[in-house]
């Protein structure tokens, strides 16, 4: 529930975006090679001597939701900024020092696209094709041009040949089922939550959230949307299996491993003061892209799963996932699809009862886990070349100066190899309260 408590601020309190250049507070002991590693420090070292610098780009509005920076030719150099007001895309240049507006792709602005109301990810498959998700529908446009091919509204109606279970009681006001259930028939999906592109198809994972009267919230259970994305109008089309029935509640994140998609579950949770409690398990649904079958199914338990993908290493043996609860990261043995750090060993980042993770993302050379905190508003890294997963003692302080919650989310790194293939920050971390894009050079 804090998680929806803060996406319900996202939506209510998002002012207009602001683009600018600005100036630099830098954090942290600061790295002593700057330009790229000496060859005498080890990852997690050079991570423990690394610099990070609040508001390397003002965005100018609070709880700005995603930038990803594409591993795609011609396009390592730029991220992708998800903005509110106006509704769009917004290509940051990378290269630049203050980081700007690229002049290389175009901004979309998809202000007058009802689909497009709160957004909330992009995905970029190439300098032509890229996904805009945003609360009730998707955008289809290209990142160069800035032309909106189509827009999808994801909340139409879907043919349930199941009934889907309610997380507890409740009435959502659907038609058909009972206080327990809803289906079969039709069935409107709400709140989507992620998107992922596999095998010429669009998946969209659908949370399908309700809230009470006193507006706690409970789920219908998760369903992931499926379009195939054909080369001329209409692009999108619902697949001839149109959504799959997930394992568990609250669907979230979308990944993609192993020539397969993992839907993750993150459950539903209740909030009491400043502590969250996990109410249902957290399911991770392995998915065949082809037959749209759930070939595997994890249960998690009682974790409360973060809402972004796992962070997968490249030989796709291990992914990890972190809490949206506790100060705890997971690790899945992919190959086996079990726990090898679940809820009975989890991977504590710290002591804090109060912190839980928003994001995770594998470093460059696959020895570092970096995991982002909210509450503690820093960036904590995992040293993958040790059997126990350590946790490297320094963190990289986020905290904004002013009295608030600065609030460190989710995060991109630079695809390539740092010092060689670029110069300049590796990591960088969208902050919540001021919203900002700052970095870090951890290597």
């Amino acid at each position: 529930m804090k998680r929806l408590v803060t996406q319900t601020l996202m939506l209510l309190a998002l002012a207009g975006l602001a683009a600018c250049g600005s100036g630099n507070v830098q954090t942290g002991p600061g790295n002593p090679n700057p330009g790229g590693s000496d060859g005498d420090l080890t990852t997690a070292e050079s991570f423990a001597a690394a610099t990070a610098v609040l508001n390397a780009f003002s965005i100018g509005a609070d709880f700005p939701p995603d930038f990803v920076i594409p591993d795609v030719a011609g396009m390592e150099a730029t991220g992708f900024l998800v903005s509110f007001s106006p509704a769009g895309v917004v290509p940051i240049d990378l290269n630049a020092n203050p980081l700007k507006v690229s002049t290389q792709f175009a901004t979309l602005d998809a202000s007058a696209i009802p689909e497009a109301a709160f957004p909330n990810h992009v995905e970029i498959l190439s300098p032509t094709q890229a996904f805009l998700l945003a609360g009730s529908g998707v955008v289809y446009f290209n990142p160069t041009t800035g032309v909106v091919f189509q827009s999808l509204d994801l909340t139409a109606p879907v043919n349930l040949t199941e009934a889907l279970d309610y997380s507890r009681p409740g009435d959502c006001d659907f038609i058909g089922g009972d206080e327990n259930s809803v289906g079969p028939g039709p069935f409107s999906p709400g709140f989507a939550a992620d998107l992922a592109v596999l095998g010429g198809r669009l998946f969209v994972s659908m949370s399908n959230a309700c809230f009470d009267i006193s507006f706690s919230s409970f789920y219908v259970q998760g369903l992931v949307l499926v379009f195939d994305i054909n080369d001329g109008a209409p692009f999108l089309t619902p697949a001839a299996t149109p959504y799959i029935a997930l394992s568990g509640f609250n669907a979230t994140g979308l990944t993609v491993a192993n020539g397969k998609l993992i839907a993750t579950s993150t459950g539903d949770t209740e909030l009491a003061g400043s502590a969250t409690t996990p109410e249902t398990p957290s399911i991770l649904d392995e998915i065949d892209p082809v037959t749209l079958a759930i070939t595997r199914s994890l249960n998690l338990g009682l974790v409360a799963a973060n809402f972004q993908p796992l962070a997968v290493t490249e030989d796709g043996s291990s992914g990890f996932i972190g809490s949206s609860a506790f100060s705890e990261v997971y690790e899945i043995d992919l190959q086996n699809f079990t726990a090898k750090r679940g809820t009975a060993n989890p991977i504590a980042i710290t002591s804090n009862d109060d912190d839980f993770i928003t994001d995770q993302e594998i470093a460059f050379g696959g020895e570092i886990l970096f995991v982002s905190s909210f509450n503690r508003s820093a960036v904590s890294a995992l040293d993958l070349t040790t059997a126990g997963r350590e946790v490297v003692g320094h963190a990289l302080d986020f905290e904004f100066p002013e009295p608030g919650v600065t609030g460190a989310g989710p995060m991109a790194v630079r695809p390539g190899e740092p010092g060689a293939d670029f110069t300049g920050p590796d990591l960088f971390v969208l902050t919540s309260s001021p919203g900002t894009i700052s970095t870090a050079t951890t290597y």
